[in-house]
């Protein structure tokens, strides 16, 4: 694949180089960067290659750079005085994360042309499904952190399907889009999915999430193979090792979804109402012919965990990571190894 050249003129020359060394290790990045802290340098450049974004910092702005022949023209604006206001502006001085999200964010929003991504990865992606119908069992709490733990060695997304999961106020944090938006992207503008998800996805302890959706019901009308579709177009242009689905029962298809994973965590507990939930629930996959689910199913009952961390970011740390680490990790890693 021919990768497209970005871009970076800015004669702060630290910053220059930290974000370009942010952007080339984020992973799967379709662009090969180039810095420049010299116009001089940036322009003999142009005489022999062509540059597909270019990201230029307040103090190396031109008023000639609005006539070059480059399809994105992204300010990476300072202070906001004097400069092109009809070009894009991103932040400079925010995290280096953040300005990714906005420049793919614009440039998956662009007019030129899309390229094909293609992932680089050894092996396939495998998806694991988390899903019980037993309430109030640490589904979430154990999901993020097999995610967070599992993205410590792996890449790793996670993807969130509760009705309410509280996600945003628990990390203090305000999403600019959510999993409907990449669903509408998918269905709508497949050719610039890559570049949608890349300025959706967000990280918490290491481990790169797209937001839940803000209202379920946006994706109440999504089918089950719809969302297989997406999780292998997923597989198709990232690097990711694993896909962690945080399932619910608002999810239509949900058994076709539950089908289609490598394996399926379900978390059980001993109280009677707890256990005959999970044997109706068996019993239902075995009346539909979906026994197979309960085939890649491997059960876990947690015991009583005397303090979890407070804050999802610190989730590696405590007892359900101990346990995550000493009871599930040898199984999984082992099955892993085997397959391979």
């Amino acid at each position: 694949m021919n990768r497209r050249i970005l871009a970076i003129l800015d004669s702060e020359e630290n910053y220059a180089y930290r974000l370009m060394d942010f952007i080339t290790t984020k992973g799967n990045v379709p662009f090969e960067v180039h810095v420049f802290t010299r116009d001089d340098k940036f322009y003999s450049f142009l005489e022999k290659e062509k540059v597909e974004c270019l990201l230029v910092s307040e103090n190396a702005y031109q008023k000639k750079v609005e006539a070059l022949e480059i399809p994105h023209i992204i300010i990476l604006s300072e202070n906001g005085t004097n400069l092109n206001q009809a070009l894009y502006h991103v932040n400079k001085y925010q995290s280096c994360d953040r300005v990714l999200r906005e420049v793919m964010e614009q440039y998956s929003g662009g007019n030129g042309k899309e390229i094909a991504v293609t992932a680089c990865r050894r092996g396939k992606m495998k998806i694991i499904g988390i899903y019980t119908p037993v309430g109030r069992c640490l589904q979430t709490t154990f999901s993020l952190t097999l995610g967070q733990m599992l993205a410590r060695k792996h890449r790793t997304l996670y993807l969130n399907f509760e009705a309410y999961s509280g996600l945003g106020k628990m990390l203090n944090r305000e999403f600019e889009g959510d999993l409907s938006d990449l669903t509408y992207y998918f269905s709508c503008a497949r050719e610039k999915l890559f570049y949608q998800l890349k300025s959706l996805t967000e990280c918490v302890g290491g481990l790169d999430f797209i937001p839940p959706a803000d209202v379920y019901q946006s994706l109440s009308g999504i089918r089950g193979t719809d969302w297989i579709d997406l999780f292998q177009e997923i597989e198709k242009i990232t690097d990711y090792e694993y896909l962690i689905l945080d399932l619910s029962d608002c999810l239509m298809d949900l058994w076709e979804v539950l089908k289609n994973c490598d394996l399926i965590y379900t978390i059980v507990r001993e109280d009677a109402l707890a256990e005959a939930k999970t044997s109706q629930y068996e019993m239902a996959l075995e009346t539909m012919k979906y026994k197979e689910i309960t085939g890649k199913t491997r059960k876990w009952m947690l015991p009583l965990f005397r303090k979890l961390p407070m804050h999802f970011g610190e989730l590696t740390y405590g007892d359900l990571a101990a346990y995550i680490r000493k009871e599930v990790f040898p199984e999984l890693l082992r099955k892993e190894e085997h397959e391979d």
